[in-house]
């Protein structure tokens, strides 16, 4: 190495060996180096511009080159973080039980008995029913007729568990599948009790329903007048509520939480880091406003906003003129339940392949860059419709009650983990979630070590595959481990991550050999990016 003499100051001069290897490094990762450093300084410049035209101070212009080049890096946070607050559903939920603790742990206990008494009989028709054809057909014919009877919320559990043939037999989704489809209705009678007045004399509507959910049932009718962009004659979709739902739910959440609160409770078994309080909290909270017509009204505009620049899906635009809390009038959407397109012998490899790539796309979106997931998504909700133009399907999204939105903390958080599971590592996934534990303090740094290792034992051993493909499998593990070193898991990963397998439920029936890492690992990126984290990684 050659010293040059500088003034008053000796500086090393490099030898040809170091600027070789420096030059190669630079060779291996100046890439990287440059798009991170292009990717920043097109996020301040969007977020510059953005700035100066909402100040009025600049009129909207053309970006540089460099900068029009990676724009389409950039996704801008959803603008309701920037009021962002919760609502707390528990008055309005313990308003529909009485006023005091007597009346709601009457009406918990009454209902308690109405589904015991519904459960019964299948309990006990359960020993004979594998002796018998006709009593099996009869077994499973009760249990679907109970689970009506039991209310939206029991419904909602099996329309889930119904698209994850993995876990549960296929009798079990052939029978409960019908659920997905159709549920017992209400009369007509009550229905035009529920409308709003002078309704008919500005919608006609069919007497029969053309589907009945948990929650309301649909028919179809045509505007009698011109309305807004709509001419008369347009196709509509009227969901009505079913009569006293609002009640049933209540008291299931009502009892939901205390049967929580009480395995919580139990010694020795860590039940309390699986966050079940909170789990259900969340889900109450999530499944309440769906009781609320309006509110699902305003979801459809915002998922709407959220795709207006995806041409292959969309929602129903809803009539805000003729929605009230009961009743929500929606366009008429045309298209074929996604299951259908399961059947090898109608559709090529290609075309249900491209279906479920592209569900599952619409789903990560929703969770990693819109924090706007439809919390409904099984496949009754799910239409496609084929562009004969374009050869590629469209997707159509219904029944947007159900949403989970987690807000800027938990959605950093979430992404940050979901990001590392993406890219297999799980030490760092593990470690994330422990930060990110609101009882961190409880775990000793044993049980914190044992927990990360396990983590990356798990993702080690499913090296070949990917947690988006098989986040069933992982959620499984992660949840054991969390009881066992005392890591309580945050209730928003719980969920996007149930989200993520009811979706890669419905897309291995459709393509069982999909690969979802190209679809994935941008969407990561945009979200890391879209937060501004101190650093992220380019593949």
């Amino acid at each position: 190495m050659m010293v040059q003499r500088y003034g008053s100051r000796f500086f090393a001069m490099p030898s040809s060996h170091t600027i070789q290897r420096q030059l190669l490094y630079f060779q291996k990762n100046g890439l990287k180096l440059k798009i991170r450093h292009a990717l920043s300084a097109a996020a301040a410049a969007v977020a510059a511009t953005a700035t100066a035209t909402a100040t009025g101070n600049i009129t909207p212009t053309r970006l540089d080159a460099t900068t029009s080049t990676t724009t389409s890096m950039i996704h801008a946070p959803p603008t309701q973080w920037m009021d962002w607050f919760r609502k707390d559903w528990t008055d309005e939920l313990l308003a529909q039980l009485g006023s005091t603790k007597l009346e709601r742990w009457y009406r918990a206990v009454t209902r308690l008995l109405s589904l015991t008494a519904l459960a019964t009989p299948f309990v006990l028709l359960y020993p004979f029913a594998a002796y018998s054809t006709t009593l099996q057909q009869y077994h499973w014919q009760y249990a679907l007729w109970g689970l009506e009877q039991a209310g939206p919320t029991f419904v909602k559990l099996v329309q889930w568990a119904t698209t994850r043939h993995d876990l549960f037999s296929p009798e079990f989704c052939s029978y409960f599948g019908a659920l997905r489809d159709e549920t017992v209705g209400h009369s007509w009678l009550e229905t035009v009790q529920q409308l709003p007045p002078n309704f008919l004399q500005h919608v006609a509507l069919e007497q029969t329903p053309i589907g009945s959910g948990c929650i309301a049932q649909v028919y179809k009718g045509h505007l009698l007048h011109n309305y807004d962009k709509y001419p008369s004659g347009t196709p509509l979709a009227v969901k009505v509520q079913h009569p006293g739902i609002l009640y049933k739910v209540c008291v299931d959440f009502y009892i939901m939480a205390k049967v929580a609160q009480w395995l919580e409770a139990l010694p020795y078994l860590n039940l309390q880091y699986l966050s079940l309080v909170d789990t259900v909290t969340q889900f109450r909270d999530i499944m309440l406003p769906q009781l609320d017509l309006t509110l699902e009204a305003q979801h459809l505009q915002r998922f709407q906003h959220n795709f207006a620049s995806n041409p292959r899906v969309s929602f129903p635009t809803p009539l805000m003129k003729y929605t009230t809390r009961q009743v929500l009038t929606e366009t008429f959407v045309h298209g074929t339940p996604i299951l259908e397109f399961t059947n090898e012998t109608k559709y090529s490899e290609k075309v249900r392949q491209q279906v479920a790539l592209l569900g599952l796309e619409t789903t990560l979106k929703m969770i990693f860059l819109d924090d706007f997931l439809h919390g409904d998504l099984h496949p009754g909700n799910i239409l496609v419709s084929w562009n004969e133009e374009t050869q590629q399907p469209h997707l159509h999204l219904l029944d947007c009650g159900i949403v989970l939105e987690m807000g800027p903390e938990q959605h950093v958080n979430v992404v940050k983990i979901l990001g590392a599971f993406t890219r297999q590592d799980g030490t760092k996934a593990g470690q994330l979630m422990v930060d990110t534990s609101s009882t961190r303090h409880q775990a000793s740094d044993v049980d914190v070590q044992l927990f990360v290792q396990g983590i990356q034992k798990i993702v080690e051993s499913d090296k070949g595959n990917n947690f988006v493909e098989n986040v069933g499998d992982y959620i499984v593990d992660i949840c054991y481990l969390a009881c066992m070193h005392k890591v309580k898991l945050e209730p928003s990963f719980v969920s996007a991550a149930l989200a993520v397998e009811i979706m890669e439920g419905i897309a291995s029936a459709l393509s069982p050999d999909l690969k979802v890492i190209p679809v994935a690992l941008p969407l990561v990126l945009k979200a890391e990016v879209m937060h501004r984290l101190p650093k992220f990684h380019l593949w």
